[in-house]
């Protein structure tokens, strides 16, 4: 959400118009989780919520988390046009938070969030000898440079989801080859089976091994080269961005 943010010029409605809300000092209640910091997510309000408690220590702290954001950014300026018109986020609140009506489950695993905006048209800007000023830098289709903090953080949070991948997908294989090995003992082992009755469990036990063998090859082998594979081109693509910063930041 950072790097929306800084690198789009968005802006985030409930950010903007709970400027007044001071961080937590204490335990807070699930109600000022939702109400003063915009919970929608993990929240103990909502009925799909998991019952063991969570380790996230974001979780633990705001009683949930800020998952559902309205993003606004002003538009860019019509030099045809001599009014400029402005957003402003008058008002936003998490929404959907109580249960079905006649029901005990929530809307959904997520609460909604409702931000009011307001169209606000100025003229132009003057300076002090009244001459119009230009108005046009301060809107710039070039999104400006990520810094190199938000960089870092990304290409961390990539490398943490890289190794996850390799874990998950040793873990799948190490499933499919022992579903291999096990497909291979049902077969020789039918041989010595003389119980009829037996027969019809082992043909559904061999269906299940060969369906579980085939996902997990999958998953583990198929799906998870890919998700790498994209993972550390984000990765080496982040890294060259990142060593052409100081370069930029000395020719500007």
């Amino acid at each position: 959400m950072n790097v929306i943010l800084n690198h789009t010029g968005l802006v985030d409605s409930w950010a903007a118009s709970h400027t007044h809300i001071p961080p937590p000092s204490g335990m807070l209640s699930p109600i000022e989780g939702v109400v003063n910091y915009g919970v929608t997510a993990d929240s103990p309000l909502n009925s799909y919520r998991d019952s063991e408690p969570s380790s996230s220590p974001i979780v633990r702290k705001y009683q949930g988390k800020r998952l559902d954001y309205i993003l606004f950014r002003d538009p860019s300026p019509n030099t045809m046009n001599t009014h400029i018109p402005r957003l402003r986020c008058q008002d936003s609140k998490v929404v959907f938070a109580d249960s079905i009506p006649g029901n005990t489950c929530s809307y959904s695993d997520h609460f909604g969030v409702e931000a009011t905006l307001v169209i606000n048209t100025r003229t132009d800007v003057t300076d002090d000898q009244g001459d119009v000023k230009d108005t046009s830098a301060m809107w710039s289709d070039t999104p400006p440079e990520l810094p190199s903090s938000a960089l870092t953080e990304m290409m961390g949070a990539l490398n943490i989801t890289y190794r996850m991948s390799l874990q998950r997908s040793r873990k799948e294989l190490t499933i499919f080859g022992s579903s291999i090995l096990l497909l291979v003992a049902l077969i020789v082992g039918s041989a010595w089976v003389f119980v009829p009755w037996l027969n019809p469990i082992f043909v559904l036990f061999v269906v299940y091994l060969s369906w579980l063998a085939t996902t997990k090859l999958y998953e583990g082998f198929i799906f998870g080269n890919w998700e790498r594979k994209a993972l550390q081109n984000v990765i080496e693509e982040l890294e060259l961005y990142d060593k052409t910063l100081p370069f930029q930041a000395h020719r500007y």
